[in-house]
């Protein structure tokens, strides 16, 4: 699995702190998806998206449980995945 460069994976936990992450779960959110041995798929960061949403790193872009979308969230989803589509990984 390809692993996130930090200045990537920085610039893309500002967008979903912008979303509701917690800042507080930046450093782990790092080390995993640039350090851990093994990288990182999924990152469940909930914020306003609830308790499904996750962070993909596979595609880089953000998810939530389908059951749970309403209309202004998707509109927040829509968002948050176009500002992270227009990063660029150093």
């Amino acid at each position: 699995m390809k692993k996130l460069t930090e200045d990537f994976a920085n610039k893309v936990y500002d967008i979903l702190v912008q979303f509701g992450a917690r800042e507080a779960e930046r450093f782990e959110f790092i080390y995993h998806h640039c350090v851990a041995k093994d990288g990182c798929m999924e990152w469940r960061f909930q914020g306003m998206f609830g308790f499904g949403g996750k962070y993909r790193s596979g595609w880089n872009g953000v998810t939530a449980y389908p059951e749970s979308i309403t209309t202004t969230m998707q509109k927040k989803l829509d968002e948050c995945n176009n500002l992270l589509k227009q990063l660029k990984d150093a």
